[in-house]
């Protein structure tokens, strides 16, 4: 029988359960989490690209189950609510598989499903990854392959993936620095995510960009277009259910540490007077939000290396990015991806060298991709925001990569 690694993962993120359903086919997997179970997952939208999902067709996921809605391009409108840009993308035609955008914790129970589901179920081979809440991993030792709990006990692995978000805790000690740190870009983001059942009752209809007879599954986005570098960009979720409203504005003041999170509550009346002069039915929408989340957009500079040992880093403790592009995500699936490296049979003594090939494929692309996260961010055509959909949605995994630079 073909020995299997033990492999240990900090985080119960997207990333991380990407990463323990593709790992538990093969290997022996236990992930911690310091929260419960439905640790901030949220209730706002997310956006999977191609390139995300050629990988999660590859994990067995199931797009219904997820409530998930295909995008066919995108449109862009004035404040007043008039239509200015349409731009038809076939995603799947032109890059292997389509856009999907789905409300975040729908997304997160599908992954937590194919990282724990009994393996007849799914139809693979393994054992289910071995879920540990309510655990907080306090340090690593990269070069044992161990982490250390908050009780004083010691947990040895093949391997340790540190997963633990955008203000990582373990980060240093695979870096060797603390010097690497989220920094706020300057943009407010509030998300909110409105049923239309709510929408219906408020205006009496839906607004020719929600309805699924006239939407033609675009993303939409209300610019502002008077200098002030606001926007509302929308798009459906849950089967048209609800719609996400990203709510984008230039930072006001400093919230302190309060705003750190990407899931801090948000203040509705600064988000309704931020776009006081939006036409009247987003007036309306946004007056009808429940649930309010607000978000100082933050990015982190590239890392000199996300591996040391037998440890890894992945998901936004390595490359954490604004969604501007909306490819913070995918890049966590391509991470998870990267782990088929790891192939049946993989000794103790091969990890060391395939997270290095793993440093090599994964960070260079996510370096890339930041990069022009950053430019988005700035007032560009969208023209040029497709133009970097080729690059973005045109991977092919792992295994394509590898072959690409042999």
């Amino acid at each position: 029988m073909t020995e299997r690694l033990r492999v240990i993962i900090v985080g119960s993120g997207l990333a991380g359960l990407a990463s323990a359903r593709i790992l538990r086919e093969h290997h022996d997997v236990t992930v911690y989490e310091r929260g419960g179970a439905d640790t901030a997952t949220g209730g706002q939208g997310i956006s999977l690209f191609s390139n995300g999902i050629k990988i999660l067709e590859t994990m067995g996921f199931d797009r219904h189950r997820a409530g998930a809605v295909p995008c066919y391009g995108y449109r862009g409108f004035d404040k007043a609510g008039n239509q200015l840009q349409d731009f038809p993308i076939d995603f799947k035609g032109k890059y292997g598989a389509d856009t999907l955008t789905m409300k975040r914790s729908d997304f997160r129970d599908e992954l937590l499903l194919l990282a724990t589901a009994p393996s007849a179920e799914l139809g693979i081979q393994g054992s289910p990854a071995q879920m540990i809440f309510n655990t907080n991993v306090i340090d690593i030792d990269p070069e044992k392959g161990s982490i250390a709990l908050e009780d004083g006990s010691v947990v040895g692995a093949d391997l340790v993936i540190v997963a633990d978000g955008v203000h990582s805790r373990l980060r240093h000690r695979i870096v060797g620095s603390d010097t690497y740190r989220a920094k706020k870009n300057g943009m407010t983001c509030y998300r909110v995510a409105i049923s239309a059942e709510a929408v219906k009752q408020a205006l009496g209809y839906l607004p020719t960009w929600w309805d699924p007879e006239t939407a033609n599954g675009r993303i939409s986005a209300l610019q502002a277009g008077d200098g002030s570098n606001r926007m509302i960009a929308m798009y459906p979720i849950r089967n048209y259910e609800y719609m996400n409203f990203s709510c984008l504005f230039p930072t006001r003041q400093n919230n302190g540490n309060v705003l750190e999170s990407w899931y801090a509550d948000g203040d509705r009346r600064e988000m309704i007077e931020t776009f006081d002069d939006y036409y009247e039915p987003m007036r309306k929408i946004l007056s009808i939000a429940t649930e309010v989340k607000v978000w100082e957009l933050q990015d982190m500079d590239p890392l000199p290396n996300w591996n040391r040992g037998r440890a890894i880093l992945i998901g936004d403790a390595a490359h954490a990015m604004t969604p501007m592009q909306g490819q913070g995500a995918n890049m966590a699936m391509e991470d998870a991806d990267a782990f088929r490296l790891l192939r049946p049979g993989t000794s103790h003594a091969d990890i060391a060298a395939i997270l290095e090939q793993v440093d090599g494929f994964r960070r260079p692309r996510a370096t890339r991709v930041l990069q022009d996260t950053r430019v988005q961010a700035k007032d560009i055509t969208m023209e040029e925001r497709i133009a970097n959909l080729d690059y973005n949605c045109g991977y092919n995994g792992v295994f394509e990569t590898r072959k690409e630079t042999q």
